[in-house]
């Protein structure tokens, strides 16, 4: 009988260990399962935003990449960026106005060459 009793108090303390742990696993600790998916969570959104670096880093390169080669992109550049026109065109600019915004009197400047 005291054998069965020595085995109920082996498995009462072990059962009691094993709760213990799973709860230090779960709450306590240096890393609490609440900490880890809050640390993967992070990780997950700095490699999304890693992967949207690279995507914009691949058109700007391929933007650079067509202004060095291409002379019909620097003309876009230059009419879309800063006004340029040809000879005989005329500049249009359309421009959005808030609602608190009022109509100039005076014209847009126009950068012609």
């Amino acid at each position: 009988m005291a054998e069965a009793a020595n085995r109920r108090i082996t498995r009462a303390i072990a059962f009691v260990a094993l709760v213990g742990a799973g709860y230090y696993w779960m709450v306590g600790g240096e890393y609490t399962r609440a900490g880890l998916a809050r640390l993967e969570q992070q990780i997950e959104s700095q490699r999304a935003e890693i992967t949207a670096r690279q995507v914009e880093l691949a058109s700007i390169r391929a933007w650079g990449d067509s202004l060095g080669s291409s002379p019909w992109a620097i003309e876009r550049v230059a009419r879309e960026r800063y006004g340029f026109v040809r000879p005989g065109e005329v500049l249009v600019r359309f421009v959005e106005l808030d609602d608190a915004e009022e109509v100039s009197e005076r014209p847009p400047r126009v950068n012609v060459p």
